[in-house]
């Protein structure tokens, strides 16, 4: 799995009061270019960031060592105008982990499907995170991530992405979250503004969001 650097400095898990963020409401509809998403249908969820390309979404839990995130975001690939090398080029660079010294792959699925009526991967990954500044005792902390990443209808040269991360010190991932998670993708709506072409070349194109304060 492919980590860049871009991360999110939000330290939810460690807070013992509510973090200083906008609550992100429940069900409540937020605009990214070229995708529409809602905050996840339940309360305690925080708005941590939002511009035109992502919205990223916490959650004020209890532990002090897990933490999940979710969020929305588009990047683009250009030059491939066939949907399977277009899937085959971002699965391939997906693969690669640019920080080895703090990610350890255990294991990526990648699926290709239809959702929402579009070309899309589902995926699921784990990794061991070595470098979680959560308040765990452990050598290192679990991180796994679940979503879809999506063609976009109508310009071709830019993928949807979305994605819920859990990070905690077991390889578990909680019933409430996983059911989260699919009522948060289904919210989903690739059918608004289309996609500035300005993000050609961007250097956010496949990221995976992670979690620098927890």
């Amino acid at each position: 799995m492919k980590y860049l650097a871009i991360l999110l400095a939000i330290g939810l898990s460690a807070c013992a009061t509510s973090p200083s963020f906008t609550p992100a409401g429940i069900n409540q509809p937020y605009e990214i270019l070229g995708a529409r998403i809602s905050s996840p249908n339940e309360p305690g969820w925080y708005l941590i960031q939002q511009n035109q390309s992502g919205v990223y979404f916490g959650k004020d839990i209890s532990s002090k060592t897990n933490s999940v995130i979710a969020n929305a975001l588009i990047f683009a690939v250009d030059g491939l105008e066939d949907d399977k090398a277009f899937f085959d080029y971002i699965i391939s660079e997906r693969e690669k982990n640019d920080d080895k010294a703090r990610f350890t792959d255990l294991g990526v699925k990648n699926t290709l499907t239809t959702f929402k009526e579009n070309s899309c991967i589902k995926y699921e990954s784990l990794a061991e995170d070595h470098a979680s500044k959560s308040h765990s005792s452990q050598p290192f902390q679990y991180f796994s991530t679940m979503g879809y990443i999506c063609r976009h209808p109508i310009h071709k040269a830019a993928a949807v992405q979305i994605e819920v991360s859990y990070r905690s010190d077991t390889k578990d991932i909680p019933k409430t979250v996983t059911k989260m998670s699919e009522q948060f993708f289904n919210t989903v709506n690739f059918r608004g503004q289309s996609p500035n072409p300005q993000l050609r070349g961007s250097q956010i194109d496949l990221k995976v969001v992670g979690v620098s304060g927890n």
